[in-house]
């Protein structure tokens, strides 16, 4: 059993996964998977990187795993090979893939990308350090990260064409959130950055020196290159059992997987939380040759956005709330979940 990658589903699988015809390998790119659910407490000065990362080399250790720090580049479906960055080859009789996504394809200079998550503490220190930092993006993310970067005494630009949160009701009191804590927000769609020149839709120029890239994930290349059915934009198609629509052999989760019965399905944390059980239930069901069960996304989910100087609006469904005591609670589910994972 071969799981790629350590987000939120397989780090339930190293943990709980146990049956004794299964070798467990794990392959990540590398030790630490970070909880990018902490990153706008990064960003406001609540959390020390320490406090935000798993070490998933020691995780292994302590569940009977074994641990690879590789990349993979390729699957050979034909042949049931994962094959690595370094060139090493990984025999799987299951492979499951829980890898996340990718931001925004341009790559200069002044391009800040928090994915993969490992790169979180260089990107911190590049936005925290430019002189005309800019995020942008309309959605979860890319609100709180601005309020939180804003609220720590990092000026931020946010740019986006969109209303916040796809005309959420909570969406025209976050701007006036931001607005109050001197955000400086630009509605316009962002087109192309050259050296430190942003190009909008409307024409304007901007003039910045990191931008950070919050609009919504792209899809890794490894899934097209590997000549596996994937949507339009190289997601890896599943069914609601979680595998690939063409070989039972190989399963997928959370950001990098679309499902074709659900193709609305949030790519978030969420997402790959709720589909961590259900995923290691049908991992040991298919060795087993039993039924596997099917997913189902919730309609409504509970989303908490920190949003600087503790307060957080809490989300779920059309309604929502901001408050101080939404900002405990997000402080609280944050360090359980790192607290299941590293002690």
């Amino acid at each position: 059993m071969v799981l790629i990658g350590a987000g939120h589903a397989h780090l339930e699988c190293i943990k709980q996964g146990s049956h004794p015809e299964i070798d467990w390998i794990v392959v990540t790119p590398s030790r630490y998977q970070y909880y990018s659910g902490m990153f706008s407490g990064l960003a406001d000065g609540t959390y020390t990187l320490d406090e935000t990362r798993i070490d998933v080399k020691a995780l292994c250790e302590r569940h009977g795993k074994t641990w690879m720090e590789d990349r993979v580049v390729r699957i050979d479906a034909a042949n049931k090979h994962v094959i690595c960055q370094s060139g090493q080859v990984v025999p799987y009789d299951i492979v499951s893939f829980n890898i996340g996504s990718n931001d925004w394809e341009a790559r200069t200079p002044n391009h800040v990308t928090i994915k993969p998550n490992y790169r979180i503490e260089q990107a911190l220190q590049t936005f925290r350090s430019a002189v005309s930092p800019v995020i942008v993006g309309s959605g979860a993310a890319a609100v709180e990260m601005a309020a939180s970067f804003q609220s720590n005494s990092t000026p931020v630009t946010l740019i986006h064409e969109e209303p916040l949160l796809s005309g959420h009701p909570a969406g025209p009191e976050l701007a006036a959130r931001l607005d109050q804590l001197g955000v400086n927000r630009v509605i316009d769609r962002f087109e192309t950055l050259d050296g430190q020149t942003a190009t909008l839709q409307s024409g304007r120029l901007l003039e910045t020196d990191a931008v950070l890239f919050l609009g919504g994930a792209t899809a890794h290349e490894l899934f097209r290159v590997s000549g596996l059915y994937c949507d339009d934009r190289g997601f890896l198609l599943v069914h609601e059992t979680l595998q690939s629509l063409e070989d039972p052999s190989i399963f997928a989760v959370g950001d990098c997987a679309t499902l074709p019965a659900y193709p609305e399905t949030p790519k978030n944390g969420v997402t790959a939380v709720r589909q961590a059980p259900l995923l290691l239930q049908n991992l040991i069901r298919y060795v087993n040759e039993e039924p596997l069960r099917t997913f189902r996304p919730q309609r409504r989910y509970l989303t908490l956005l920190a949003l600087g100087h503790r307060q957080a609006t809490l989300l779920y469904g059309r309604f929502y709330r901001t408050n101080r005591l939404s900002w405990y609670l997000k402080q609280w589910i944050d360090r359980r979940f790192i607290k299941k994972y590293t002690e």
